[in-house]
């Protein structure tokens, strides 16, 4: 059974709108698009640094909230366990991060970042101020945050 829609939102998609849209036009096609294009540019940002887009999530997550596990990175990134094993795999080979006995839980561990993972994060930063800005060129700073605020309440709406 269909939820029904507030007012204002009702008239936004209809049956009959959506089947006279083209491929590029409903809205999920373009989040997708985006969010490809997004982790295009931040990978060709990255590429100095021989980190991926997943790589950087990793690390700068890390930075902010240390201490989390492989699980809750599969969550986050929404990989499946051996992807996310493999992932931070090629991290820890770079000397990045590293993985300690959760001591919460013996049969987990956690990870935390490295002296070199901790060096690598203020490199990283204006690599992203760059993708992001690549992105948004032409937007000015208000319609940028109007998109970041639009975009926060598609998030709240789920």
């Amino acid at each position: 059974m269909d939820t029904p829609l507030a007012p204002e939102a009702a008239a936004l998609y209809t049956v009959k709108n959506l089947a006279t849209c083209t491929i590029q036009q409903p809205l999920g096609y373009l989040i997708v698009h985006v969010k490809r294009r997004l982790g295009e540019i931040m990978e060709q940002q990255l590429e100095p640094l021989e980190l991926t887009a997943a790589q950087f999530v990793v690390i700068i997550h890390l930075v902010h909230q240390p201490d989390t596990t492989p699980a809750e990175f599969s969550r986050i990134l929404d990989y499946d366990p051996g992807a996310m094993t493999r992932l931070l795999d090629r991290i820890e080979k770079k000397g990045f991060i590293r993985r300690v006995q959760n001591p919460q839980d013996r049969r987990s561990v956690r990870l935390e970042l490295t002296e070199s993972g901790m060096a690598l994060y203020p490199k990283i930063l204006p690599k992203i101020c760059n993708a992001y800005n690549q992105l948004l060129r032409g937007f000015s700073q208000d319609e940028a945050l109007l998109l970041e605020s639009m975009l926060q309440r598609i998030l709240s709406n789920n």
